[in-house]
């Protein structure tokens, strides 16, 4: 997969990827949950989880994962966008607000997975 600066992407993975993460709401933090990662972009990911999580507005998703395994995690913030069942689990979709380093950092991470992957 060729990867282009400045160009937006969007990396579905062969092999999903576990991390955790929890809602924010009015400084209200609730308990860690496990997550898999199916699809990733500099600026959004599509998760599953066993859990059903709210669709907010004013609702906060904290997600923290690493593509590489040994890496430091990415902890970022994000928004719940959508939500589709899939058997017991569901799929949501979420709006990432990465800073530039982490921004740069998934880029990087995605091109060594799809080089891994192949």
């Amino acid at each position: 997969m060729k990867i282009k600066r400045n160009e937006p992407f969007r990396y579905t993975l062969k092999k999903p990827i576990t991390g955790e993460f929890h809602l924010l709401k009015n400084d209200q933090r609730t308990p860690n949950g496990l997550m898999r990662i199916h699809n990733i972009s500099p600026n959004g990911l599509a998760i599953s989880t066993e859990l059903k999580l709210p669709l907010h507005k004013s609702m906060k998703i904290v997600v923290e994962f690493s593509l590489i395994e040994g890496q430091e995690p990415l902890c970022i913030e994000g928004q719940l966008l959508h939500e589709k069942p899939v058997g017991p689990e569901r799929l949501y979709g979420i709006r990432l607000n990465p800073s530039t380093t982490d921004r740069e950092t998934i880029i990087a991470q995605v091109k060594q997975v799809a080089q891994l992957e192949r």
